[in-house]
C-alpha cells in the first residue's frame, strides 16, 4: 500500500478507510481526492469561521450538513462524529452551537493538517 501507516495519524484517520478508497480508486486518483478533500476542508473552515462569528446556527447546520458525510467518505471519523452530533442533535441555545462550532473549526483545522502530511508522502 503506498500510504506508510507512519504517516497516518490514527487518532484522526481511518486506515482501512483509506485503503479501500485506494482499492477502489487507484493511488493516483486517491491522491486526487485527498487533495480535493483538503480543499474542501479549508472551505468549510472558512465557512464556519464567518457562521460563528455571525452566531449563524443556520449555516452551521448546512456546513455540517455536508462535513458529516464527506469526512465519513475519507476515514476522518472523529470530524465526521462532531459534524454528525451538532447537526443531527444541536444544543438548544446559540452560546452551545456556537461553542460546539469552534471544537469542529478546530479539528477542521487539524483533519486537514493529519490529510496533508498523507497527501505530502504517498509513494505514486
Amino acid at each position: 500500500m503506498p500510504i506508510s501507516e507512519k504517516f497516518v495519524d490514527k487518532s484522526i484517520t481511518e486506515l482501512h478507510v483509506l485503503a479501500q478508497l485506494e482499492k477502489d480508486v487507484g493511488i493516483e486518483v486517491l491522491a486526487k481526492l485527498i487533495k480535493l478533500f483538503i480543499d474542501e476542508l479549508v472551505t468549510m473552515r472558512d465557512q464556519i469561521k464567518t457562521a460563528i462569528d455571525n452566531e449563524d446556527t443556520v449555516k452551521v447546520k448546512e456546513i455540517t450538513h455536508v462535513l458529516k458525510n464527506s469526512a465519513a467518505l475519507y476515514g476522518a471519523a472523529p470530524l465526521a462524529a462532531l459534524a454528525t452530533q451538532l447537526h443531527d442533535s444541536p444544543p438548544a441555545t446559540t452560546s452551545e452551537n456556537i461553542h460546539l462550532a469552534l471544537i469542529i473549526q478546530h479539528n477542521l483545522d487539524k483533519t486537514r493538517d493529519a490529510y496533508q502530511v498523507i497527501i505530502n508522502n504517498i509513494a505514486i
